[in-house]
């Protein structure tokens, strides 16, 4: 599979805090480690490496523009869980019909990659295989679920998604 990695940052990627920023992708690592297992070409775009609750318009902006650049039909954007959903609506929002064709999936985790318990590894492979299924738009991958981007939100006591009420 064709793989565009867009690269925001996040638990995920072992950002705890809106101060802190690793030097590297630790989810590309994790893919290239598991290139031939899940038969990835990946073409990597880093656009910031931030936790998400340091995510502006700008960024997602970035994000959009690298999505649109992009000739993969099959994106996977590592993104912390804070601000995910934010993000997820605003490329709904702006990005062009041609790209919302393409397969877009956010992903993160509740414990960084590199940790024993992480979720991390559980939530990729989901989110590879959705990717896989070529679902058209743009989707958010956590807790073993595939979530629409505006029908979902973060549980800050719990740090569960949970579907959005009205």
């Amino acid at each position: 599979m064709q793989l565009a990695l867009i690269e925001t940052g996040g638990t995920i990627n072992g950002i705890l805090s809106p101060e802190q920023a690793p030097p590297q992708s630790c989810v590309l690592r994790w893919l290239d480690c598991n290139r031939e297992r899940f038969d990835l070409d990946i073409a990597f775009t880093p656009v910031v490496m931030k936790d998400s609750r340091a995510i502006d318009d700008s960024d997602r902006a970035a994000v959009a523009a690298a999505i649109e650049a992009s000739l993969a039909d099959c994106i996977l954007i590592p993104h912390g869980t804070y601000t995910m959903p934010e993000t997820g609506v605003y490329l709904l929002q702006h990005l062009s019909g041609m790209a919302l064709k393409k397969s877009i999936v956010l992903v993160g985790s509740l414990i960084p990659l590199e940790e024993p318990d992480s979720d991390a590894p559980a939530n990729l492979e989901f989110a590879l295989e959705r990717l896989r299924s070529r679902v058209p738009g743009v989707g958010i991958v956590m807790e073993g679920r595939s979530w629409d981007p505006g029908e979902v939100r973060k549980d800050l006591a719990t740090g569960k998604y949970v579907p959005l009420r009205a």
